[in-house]
Order: structure tokens, then sequence, then C-alpha cells
């Protein structure tokens, strides 16, 4: 693993806010030259600390239910366990999968369109696999903060 220094990680917390500002334009808050930014970017995205670039969408696209799914594990064997993260991440519901601990071994959030939908994916990926011992269920009923950002802080 390698150091970043304050400059990666200013770039890195400005590019979690927007992923699609220039160097240009980062560089009017980052004391660096634009091609420097540039290869700095490009260095990151070559070496996995940055691995994604995505669109965080507006709800107003809904109606969506959120669930905070607790799951129990019936055991802990390796291969069962890992057939269920398998199958769960597979699922484009599921925004998230933790492992936690305390009483449950999972948080899963599940988003889909209604009621009806989430029984559905509830019955056919927890209901029904021998891995699961229980699981319960926490409906989100507002969203006041949603972000993906690591909190990065200065050197």
């Amino acid at each position: 693993m390698r150091d970043w220094d304050r400059y990666d990680r200013q770039l890195l917390a400005l590019l979690q806010e927007d992923a699609l500002r220039t160097a240009e334009d980062l560089a009017r808050d980052v004391a660096l030259s634009p091609s420097a930014i540039a290869r700095r970017v490009r260095r990151m995205r070559e070496d996995g600390t940055i691995v994604a670039d995505r669109a965080v969408v507006a709800e107003k696209i809904g109606p969506f239910l959120s669930a905070m799914v607790d799951v129990q594990l019936d055991r802990h064997a390796l291969e069962p366990v890992e057939q269920l993260l398998r199958k769960l991440e597979a699922r484009p519901e599921v925004q998230t999968i933790l492992e936690v601990a305390g009483p449950f071994d999972l948080l899963v959030l599940v988003v889909v369109a209604n009621m009806d939908a989430f029984n559905a994916f509830a019955d056919a990926m927890l209901g029904s696999d021998p891995a699961v011992r229980r699981y319960e269920t926490r409906f989100v009923k507002r969203r006041r903060k949603f972000t993906t950002a690591w909190p990065i802080s200065p050197v």
C-alpha cells in the first residue's frame, strides 16, 4: 500500500463530491498544475485507489422502498455463507452488504419498487436459503443523508 500525500487526499475528497470535475477545475482548489492533477488522478485509477465513477440518481425517478435487513446466519460454514453472499451480490436490488458484529451477522440494504417486490426478494433470497437462520427488516421512512464518500482527512 502506498502513502497518499495531501494533494492526493485533497483530490480524492473533491472527486468523491463530483467525479466530473476537470483537472483545470480541480487546480482551482488544489495547488497543483492541471497536468500534475491529471497524472495523479490517472495513477489513482490505475492503482485501484479510485475504483469507479458513478452517477448518483435522485429518488424522484422512484418510487422506491428501502429496507435494512438484519440477517442471522444458521451456520458459519464457509461454503454455504459464501454461496449466499454471491447470490446477494448478484442481485441489483442489493445496494450494500455489511458483515457486522452482534446478534446478526449481515446487514443488507435492499431497494425495490414496492412491498410485493420486497416480499418476493425476501422469499427467494433469504426465506429459502439454508444458511439463513432468521432475518429482521426495518423499512426506511425517509433518507436524510446518502453518500458513498469516505471521510478523507488531510495528512
